[in-house]
């Protein structure tokens, strides 16, 4: 085959690696580039697939296991989203109401509807112990003489 098919394989690999991004596409198109090379050096159509084959392997079982551990790892411990809220102290926007204890806080620029565990006063900190749907549950944050 004409090594400049393996080319144009090896990018197609390449511009479809950027949408997996899960590293396969690319040993495969390191493979063709290496199998291309063999045939612009001119060896013949066996040692291109031998080449193709050995350094796609090569690749996928040795370089793609540390490049998804290393750029991919796992952590367990990162909060998203709204758990992130949890834990986390918000300022109370509008005091909570004594019929059902609602009322308003801000956290980063959002304001959120607030269940209070007790009576809390305008610009306190309170802090987040759980969330139900768009309601976050709040405990007042008492201040000590050290802390004011």
């Amino acid at each position: 085959m004409a090594y400049y098919v393996y080319f144009i394989l090896g990018v197609m690999c390449f511009i479809g690696e950027v949408f997996t991004m899960d590293f396969s596409l690319m040993c495969i198109g390191l493979g063709l580039l290496g199998a291309g090379g063999a045939s612009w050096l001119g060896l013949g159509f066996g040692w291109q697939v031998l080449i193709f084959i050995v350094l796609a392997l090569a690749l996928f079982t040795g370089i793609r296991p540390l490049a998804l551990k290393h750029l991919y790892h796992k952590n367990k411990n990162i909060k998203m989203n709204v758990d992130a809220l949890i834990g986390r102290t918000v300022v109370v926007l509008t005091p909570p109401n004594p019929q059902d204890n609602i009322g308003r806080v801000q956290t980063d620029g959002d304001n959120w509807r607030a269940h209070f565990s007790a009576p809390a006063q305008k610009g306190q900190d309170v802090k987040v112990e759980k969330i139900d749907g768009n309601t976050l549950f709040v405990t007042p944050i008492q201040k000590t003489e050290e802390n004011k």
